[in-house]
């Protein structure tokens, strides 16, 4: 008896340890909640934005970043009225370079990406935040800034 105890304590162990990488993490679907997170930090480097915000005048950013070939990215836009993020870039691996870039449209004022990365190792998550201001803004900052420079010649 305690011979077959041990054998299926032995075959149950294995079975685990067999099975338990690859249930580390699930693959992220077609929408995710916006608190979403994964199981690392450090397979992506995003590098544009460099603070995960930005703000610009133009209707599309390129996001860019960098990490290790055969990491799988996807790309989420953040939809307030439906509560959650919803798959606007399919999956993409970052090539040999190790490079990943990828121009998103900025339909509103204030917009939510989330990146996801995904390979063996685990998953991530980043959150990136840009928002798109009026280029009659744009211009009333460079008056500004040109009165300003003005004032202390």
């Amino acid at each position: 008896m305690h011979k077959t105890l041990k054998k299926f304590v032995s075959v149950m162990f294995l079975v685990l340890v067999v099975f338990l990488p690859c249930t580390t993490f699930a693959a992220f679907g077609n929408s995710i909640a916006l608190g979403t997170s994964g199981t690392r930090s450090d397979l992506i480097y995003i590098k544009r934005p460099e603070s995960h915000s930005a703000s610009t005048s133009d209707r599309t950013y390129t996001i860019s970043a960098v990490g290790g070939q055969g990491t799988r990215i996807k790309i989420y836009r953040y939809n307030a009225s439906a509560g959650v993020a919803n798959i606007i870039k399919g999956e993409t691996q970052i090539g040999a370079s190790g490079l990943y870039s990828v121009v998103v449209d900025l339909p509103n004022d204030y917009n939510t990406f989330l990146v996801t990365a995904e390979n063996g190792y685990g998953s991530q998550v980043v959150r990136i935040d840009i928002n798109k201001i009026k280029k009659s803004t744009v211009d009333k900052l460079k008056s500004v800034t040109v009165t300003v420079k003005n004032f202390f010649q």
